[in-house]
């Protein structure tokens, strides 16, 4: 069964990899992260994958 999940800090290390072996195993993603310590670079490679959505916010404001 797919899921919809939300990773907060998804542009980091461990959020990038985290959404990679979801993306893989068939789930969608939403990546969110301020950038501050995260990089969109990180998380570049997950753009064609057709359940990725990457959104620049901060859950902290």
């Amino acid at each position: 069964m797919s899921k919809r999940i939300l990773i907060t800090g998804g542009a980091g290390f461990i959020g990038s990899h985290l959404s990679e072996r979801l993306l893989r195993e068939g789930h969608e993603v939403i990546c969110m992260d301020n950038f501050f310590t995260g990089s969109k670079q990180n998380v570049l490679h997950l753009k064609d994958y057709p359940g990725f959505e990457l959104i620049r916010h901060d859950v902290t404001v």
